[in-house]
């Protein structure tokens, strides 16, 4: 039988076995070769989100009390998959599927596991993309979303604030949209390498120095036009409010911060009147893009696959450490402990 990764809060995982599902006439099952997670969202949803204490209204579109309150000690947390994108070879295909023959790569969502079954307009073919590129597209199509949600323009100055995953990808994507300056801000030196060898004029420190003050230093004393925040950190959304032009504007990506003892709306964001943007990226949320009709979530993924396949922009030496199949529990736990060492996780897997 196949295994997957599994785990319960996050802190230890587990391979478990599972049975495949009979391949219905739009299925299409891959074995997949490379995965990646979303350490971040993934780690957020594992350890408590606002859905967990309150219920979706999707009709009012609003946060609500939950109905019937449950009043026995808490259920044990179940176990879930990690993973977020697999890379892999068509094996077999349903009756009805028109897209895809078996020896095809391809690549799209679907947990750390060694054989994935899904619907064939949830897979993309891979054609010249590297196996790490096509994980980085998640992130990268956030990044995309976040910076058009910013309204950046040719000669812009942009922050870009935490660099994971998404935030280096939105400093290349600000870049490659004609940012004149960008200045990334993250605490790891890995990441702020990674950003001044892709994009970034420049990478700073916070615990080391006012970095928003630096920026405002580096552009005049005027500030940057677009901060864009992808950290999920309070104090992060505080400094990205502080170091913006007058009438600036900060695009917030994450879910969070949950704790916001370090952002002052009493300052900065009193005197100097900017603009804050929620970003989601996922479609799921049935938010529309921002230039619709012109841009809906479909045209902007595939441009995002579109500038990865061009070379614009790159997850190539992002994804590290990559790891086999068979070391990847332990690698999560380091991952997790010693988050210095790793911009986005990569698995392996030997078919």
């Amino acid at each position: 039988m196949p295994r997957e990764i599994v785990t319960r809060d996050g802190t230890s995982f587990r391979f478990r076995e599972y049975t495949l599902e009979p391949l219905g006439p739009r299925g299409v099952r891959v074995q997949v070769s490379f995965a990646a997670p979303k350490h971040g969202t993934e780690m957020q949803v594992i350890t408590g989100s606002p859905f967990e204490q309150k219920e979706w209204n999707a009709e009012l579109r609003m946060f609500l009390p939950r109905t019937a309150p449950s009043e026995s000690q808490p259920t044990p947390r179940p176990e879930r998959n990690i993973g977020n994108m697999i890379v892999g070879t068509v094996r077999e295909v349903g009756s009805a599927v028109t897209r895809f023959k078996p020896g095809d790569r391809v690549f799209g969502y679907g947990p750390i596991r060694e054989v994935h079954q899904a619907d064939e307009d949830h897979l993309y073919p891979l054609g010249n993309l590297s196996a790490v590129n096509a994980v980085c597209v998640d992130p990268a199509h956030v990044a995309f979303v976040a910076v058009r949600d910013g309204n950046i323009r040719i000669g812009d100055a942009v922050a870009v604030f935490g660099l994971g995953a998404i935030g280096l990808m939105a400093v290349q994507i600000a870049r490659a949209g004609g940012a004149r300056k960008v200045f990334a801000i993250d605490p790891l030196p890995m990441r702020r390498a990674f950003a001044e060898s892709h994009g970034a004029d420049r990478a700073l420190d916070p615990n080391a120095c006012d970095a928003a003050l630096e920026i405002k230093r580096a552009t005049d004393n005027k500030g940057v036009d677009v901060s864009i925040e992808t950290s999920g950190a309070g104090r992060a959304l505080h400094e990205a409010i502080r170091c913006l032009r007058q009438c600036g504007t900060v695009v917030h990506v994450p879910w969070g911060p949950k704790d916001c003892r370090d952002l002052h709306l009493n300052e900065e964001f009193h005197h100097n009147r900017p603009t804050i943007v929620g970003s989601q990226a996922w479609s799921g949320w049935a938010n529309p893009d921002r230039s619709h009709p012109l841009w809906d979530h479909t045209r902007a993924y595939q441009t995002t696959i579109e500038l990865l396949r061009a070379g614009l922009i790159t997850g190539e030496g992002m994804v590290t450490p990559i790891v086999p199949f068979d070391a990847a529990l332990d690698a999560l736990v380091a991952i997790r402990e010693r988050p210095e060492t790793t911009i986005k996780f990569g698995v392996r897997i030997e078919n």
